[in-house]
């Protein structure tokens, strides 16, 4: 697919409807020292809707992520939050945003319990999101709830995974970032997050998802975007997601 048609996927030219974009990347580069890993990315994310980035590793899809926080080197371009410009904003003004980012590492504190991880970050005072209470998070996470008083690396990694995205909804973000959340976890546990993650579109929340995972991503996503060597190569809506499915399985090795 050429860079025109995919354009035309995420820029219909209603302004209107471009103010209803919670994300917005265009032309985007980012650098690791000399290393030019992204090459002109375009996508965008609309309020409460689920978007996947697909591709191989390597593809650049993590770095995506960690451009679009502000966490490469060096990115030019545009990246607007809410219509908000973050390009040449520090990572924790674009956090102040209402943007929560979870990394493949996820970050868990070894030295403090479940729940003390839970209380540690405060409410991002730009965020559109309410906070979550530990009430709510116990709710949707009840493994988190019997685990409480746990110290946090003693958890399993499917818990840790848990954590990670439960740590962020306390913040008040609402546009998350989420990196292979699926991967290396129990089909159970796999099956818990895509259990969330529909609970959290339908809460209004905005998710850009990179998975490898395609049995996963599928049935969750609305549209799709597809990597390659740095770039979008591919673009759809999840309504063409069975004649893309070919091509998918060839490029991912499903």
């Amino acid at each position: 697919m050429n860079r025109s048609h995919i354009e035309d996927l995420h820029d219909d030219g209603n302004v209107a409807a471009a103010c209803e974009d919670a994300l917005r990347v265009s032309g985007l580069e980012a650098w690791y020292g000399e290393s030019h890993i992204l090459h002109g990315v375009d996508l965008r994310a609309a309020r409460g809707e689920v978007v996947t980035l697909l591709g191989r590793n390597g593809s650049g899809r993590s770095t995506t992520l960690k451009a679009i926080m502000g966490l490469t080197d060096t990115r030019s371009g545009s990246v607007r939050i809410d219509g908000r410009e973050t390009i040449g904003r520090q990572p924790q003004d674009v956090a102040r945003l209402g943007v929560g980012y979870c990394p493949e590492e996820r970050g868990i504190f070894a030295g403090l319990s479940c729940e003390e991880n839970l209380l540690l970050p405060p409410r991002l005072p730009g965020a559109k999101g309410t906070p979550m209470s530990l009430e709510e998070i116990y709710a949707m996470f009840p493994n988190l709830a019997e685990r409480r008083a746990s110290q946090g690396t003693r958890l399993s990694g499917g818990e840790q995974q848990m954590l990670a995205i439960a740590r962020i909804l306390r913040t008040g973000a609402n546009v998350l970032l989420l990196d292979e959340i699926s991967e290396g976890l129990a089909p159970v546990i796999v099956q818990t997050l895509a259990r969330v993650i529909r609970l959290l579109k339908a809460r209004g929340f905005t998710i850009l998802l990179v998975e490898q995972n395609f049995r996963f991503a599928a049935p969750l996503a609305d549209r799709f975007y597809v990597m390659e060597h740095g770039r979008i190569v591919d673009a759809f809506e999840s309504a063409r997601l069975a004649e893309k499915t070919a091509t998918l399985q060839a490029l991912l090795n499903i």
